[in-house]
């Protein structure tokens, strides 16, 4: 086990130490080099990936090829799921003779890891660390990954920071991730020195306080400005509308949610510098990233990344945990794609869709992306099939829960309000079915509340 995998289990911990303490032990922990901490898989990845982004595209081929054969191979051995699905479409690895082989093979939704997880993961190589990944489910999604592949996840997203010219430990001003914020002491920030980072509350972006949060982020003085793009559009309207001095950065980098032109330019033409956007899924079977208004560009050293039917459907490399073949992310693309010759695995794709950008509005006109609800850590999720905010009014939101699997109401309301910490009064009702929409898909939010009139309040 490396140093990594021994912190991530008490990360938790390390969040509830007084600022001086934990600024001690983040910077002592964040100057030891990444390949002692993460230990030589993180070596391994960084070397893999570069090489792979240089190389010809038949050298790419014959890799993803193998990678893929791989995968199937441990699956179809060590997996439940697959041996039984394979035999139900009468496949098996020995039909995998090129990458268009792939198409043979069925593939797997987020219903299938909700409803067959017991038979979809092993622990004969490593042992299963629980992840939860929300995005538009409406829901979150339980899964499991092994515990190296944080070495894998952190080699690739250091190298698509570069890009904007981002190094490891660079000062990141951070508007996204774990809620933070203590309104009872006055504070809605948290500096994290292991990686050098200085979160504010997005939670808390459009409220009276901002100035108290911009203060923070000036002394900060951080080189990259690294959030959602709801939070860091609401950061730049607070700032205008406050009159507050511009922040210096070099870069900004997006993830997590779809930004589009209009956004793209707002935030452009207000920082004067280049944009970065990461797409990715907690899943780690698919990356991309784009920068301002280019393609996005897939890294498939990383995954399988195929486009059918205008959806990202992946299979993962290197996870002898719970591999995802064929995996349908549910995330649309639009426009031109440009692929691998005589293949439909993508190389690079005008427009990545899907992420939801839906809020709640708290009883004192802020906005709370839907994104901050996808906590899976504090909410019960083996309770509940799925999950639906309706909000007729200010500050109240009708929770509606599909599932009655020993779901304790009140455990639920905790979890939601340690993830909004104030402003919203949730009631929960259960039902025995959550409405879809046309195409199927459940829908996470129906807001009745005209965000606009409350965007124009930032």
């Amino acid at each position: 086990m490396t140093f990594e995998e021994l912190l991530y289990r008490y990360k938790s911990a390390y969040y509830s130490f007084p600022q001086p303490l934990k600024n001690f032990l983040g910077e002592v922990y964040g100057s030891i080099p990444l390949s002692i901490r993460y230990g030589s898989s993180f070596s391994k990845y960084s070397n893999i990936l570069k090489k792979f982004e240089n190389a010809s595209e038949q050298f790419k081929l014959d890799y993803m090829y193998n990678k893929t054969l791989e995968t199937i191979i441990f699956a179809e051995k060590n997996i439940p799921y697959y041996k039984e699905i394979f035999q139900e479409y009468g496949v098996s690895s020995a039909n995998f003779k090129s990458l268009d082989d792939i198409r043979l093979f069925p593939s797997i939704s987020k219903k299938d890891i909700k409803t067959k997880i017991d038979i979809m993961h092993t622990d004969i190589v490593e042992k299963p660390v629980a992840y939860y990944s929300g995005g538009s489910m409406s829901t979150p999604t339980k899964f499991y990954l092994q515990s190296s592949s944080r070495a894998k996840e952190k080699a690739y997203v250091n190298y698509i920071f570069s890009q904007i010219g981002y190094t490891y430990r660079d000062k990141m001003l951070v508007l996204r991730g774990r809620e933070l914020a203590k309104p009872e002491e006055n504070i809605f920030w948290d500096y994290d020195r292991i990686e050098n980072y200085f979160y504010l509350s997005y939670n808390y972006m459009n409220s009276d306080v901002f100035p108290l949060m911009h203060e923070k982020a000036l002394e900060f003085n951080g080189k990259f400005l690294y959030g959602y793009p709801s939070a860091i559009l609401s950061f730049i309207k607070q700032s205008k509308k406050y009159g507050l001095k511009k922040i210096s950065i070099e870069g900004i980098i997006l993830s997590s949610e779809t930004v589009y032109p209009n956004e793209l330019e707002f935030m452009k033409e207000y920082f004067d510098v280049d944009v970065l956007i990461q797409y990715g899924h907690t899943e780690r079977n698919v990356t991309a990233y784009r920068m301002n208004y280019d393609k996005y560009h897939f890294m498939n050293s990383y995954g399988l990344s195929r486009i059918i039917n205008n959806e990202i459907v992946s299979t993962t490399f290197d996870n002898f945990v719970m591999p995802f073949i064929n995996y349908k992310t549910e995330d649309s693309i639009s426009g031109e794609v440009k692929y691998f010759n005589s293949t439909d695995i993508a190389v690079e794709v005008d427009n990545i869709e899907g992420r939801t950008k839906d809020f709640l509005v708290t009883e004192d006109n802020r906005l709370v992306s839907i994104t901050t609800m996808c906590g899976g850590q504090h909410l019960p999720v083996e309770s509940m099939d799925a999950i639906q905010y309706v909000q007729n009014e200010l500050g109240k939101v009708i929770v509606l829960v599909e599932g009655d699997h020993g779901l304790e109401l009140d455990k639920l309301k905790q979890g939601m309000y340690k993830l909004v910490q104030s402003g919203i009064h949730f009631k929960v009702q259960q039902v025995d079915k959550i409405e879809r929409n046309s195409r199927g898909k459940r829908v996470i939010c129906k807001q009745a509340l005209n965000l606009d009139e409350y965007r124009a309040k930032i």
